[in-house]
């Protein structure tokens, strides 16, 4: 005011007061824009977001991906197009699946609803089933007025909500995620009373295009929808669903080209953790695979492995790429959220396991990249998060009220702002065995046969690689009496608190 008034003093008649004041109005405007304040700028940002159109929302999931990412520092990776998404949005350094199986996982995650010791189980899961009445993310988008299609492995059960969920027909690849290009695999084939016509061998490389491998298939159709929408006024939810690095790790040659075996290592403990209970036990599926000339688990077997891994993780981010540069040429981009994340993890052979299956860092830690309007850019976030929050973090984002049956929390604030943490602890369970996973440490209680509790306790600050379960030191006592508190109370009453 004291700019103003000198302002106004100036002036040589009461009738250019007005005028006076209304330039000096628009100095002091001026010097305020001049000195806007980090903090000024973020709440402009959420004052944009509830003030714009409703966002698009394209939600890539990649089956079975742990952060093998250059973004998140992986010297074997290469992902240029993942990375370059990241460097556009936000990376979530602690973010969990709440279940490391595909069916149980996606059927929790896209309904919001935690997994429990009768819901969510395995791969078989199915929302409609396991949650009677509870609504998929898409069926709430599509009754508030979206269009929601889904191409490729969304939901791990196809018919799974599909009718409610989708403005128009699911589709796919058009061909099993496990098709054999190369001649030489129908030499190594591995049948199993569940399968008479056999699995192909565990990994398979071919000198082809993209295009001729299911996901390839998955990325043209994509490409169509994203076309067709851009075309239409009314917001969409497209969410694409890529199947590799799942087993079996079938890719393009130029793929495995860019991973040489030989610049991979098996993993140094190849030994179960010291200490890790008898509940503590590696996934089977890999041995529905034939191993070809392979002796399980020798070095030359792990070497393959990370090769066809890393070489099926690459050939996915070329193909997240080809999604993104196509809602770039549409000029989507400027209202368009862009999520990408996994439905769990993936051991490496850490411990001599492969797969999921396991509660281990290695199966639940998962990806979690978000770029769009008014998220931070080039940001790196440790706030924990877990899948349930994706549902109420995308409801938030496209205005959109979730139901009452949502568990989750949104984590729109961290995605504004890097250093808004989001929650203390989050969950995670498979079978008969529970998680809390916290900043520091990972406590896990298994219900065995014989009606006893197993237990283990990792620091991840002394031991990322989880080799030493420390839940019976001493000095780790009063940690583990915390977290084994915080995990009955979610077990048995349902109370899982997060904060």
């Amino acid at each position: 005011m004291g700019k103003l008034l000198k302002c106004a003093k100036a002036g040589v008649a009461s009738l250019l007061v007005a005028t006076a004041i209304s330039a000096c109005t628009s100095a002091v405007n001026s010097d305020q824009q001049e000195n806007t304040t980090k903090t000024q700028l973020k709440q402009k940002a959420k004052q944009t977001l509830e003030q714009s159109p409703q966002q698009n929302i394209v939600m890539i999931i990649v089956d079975d991906l742990r952060p093998v990412l250059g973004v998140y520092g992986d010297k074997n990776a290469y992902s240029p197009n993942i990375d370059a998404l990241a460097a556009q949005g936000i990376t979530f350094t602690q973010a969990y699946a709440n279940v490391p199986v595909c069916g149980a996982s996606r059927a929790s995650m896209l309904t919001g609803i935690r997994p429990n010791k009768t819901r969510f189980i395995d791969y078989k899961a199915k929302a409609q089933k396991d949650a009677p009445g509870a609504k998929s993310l898409p069926q709430v988008l599509r009754e508030s007025g979206y269009h929601t299609m889904g191409i490729g492995k969304i939901f791990h059960n196809s018919k799974d909500l599909a009718k409610v969920s989708w403005s128009e027909k699911l589709q796919n690849a058009g061909m099993g995620h496990a098709t054999r290009l190369n001649p030489d695999s129908e030499n190594y084939l591995k049948t199993t009373k569940f399968n008479k016509r056999g699995n192909g061998p565990w990994y398979e490389t071919m000198d082809v295009a993209d295009e001729a491998y299911p996901d390839g298939k998955v990325k043209e159709k994509a490409l169509k929808a994203l076309t067709r929408l851009a075309k239409q006024e009314q917001p969409f939810f497209l969410s694409v669903g890529f199947i590799r690095p799942h087993l079996p790790f079938y890719a393009p040659k130029k793929y495995y080209d860019l991973h040489p075996r030989e610049k991979f290592s098996p993993f140094f403990d190849r030994n179960k953790p010291r200490n890790a209970p008898k509940s503590l036990n590696g996934s089977g599926e890999i041995h529905t695979y034939h191993f070809k000339d392979y002796t399980y688990n020798s070095d030359a077997f792990h070497m393959s492995s990370l090769q066809g891994y890393y070489a099926s993780v690459s050939y996915i981010d070329a193909l997240v790429g080809d999604v993104i540069a196509q809602i770039d040429s549409l000029g989507l981009r400027d209202n368009t959220t862009i999520m990408l994340t996994s439905d769990h993890g993936f051991n490496l052979g850490e411990h001599n396991f492969w797969t999921k299956h396991t509660m281990l860092e290695t199966s639940l830690r998962i990806p979690m990249i978000v770029a769009g309007p008014n998220i931070a850019k080039d940001e790196k976030t440790d706030a924990l998060v877990e899948l349930v929050d994706v549902f109420p973090t995308i409801t938030e984002i496209t205005k959109v009220n979730p139901p009452a049956t949502v568990q989750g929390q949104s984590f729109v604030k961290s995605l504004q702002n890097a250093s808004v943490n989001h929650k203390k602890q989050i969950y995670s369970r498979f079978k008969k065995g529970d998680s809390v996973v916290n900043d520091d440490f990972i406590f896990t209680s298994y219900a065995t046969a014989e009606n006893t509790i197993e237990e283990m306790l990792y620091d991840h600050k002394v031991d990322p690689h989880e080799t030493n379960n420390v839940v019976n030191e001493p000095r780790y006592q009063a940690v583990a009496t915390k977290m084994r508190a915080q995990l009955t109370a979610c077990i048995t009453q349902q109370q899982c608190q997060t904060h």
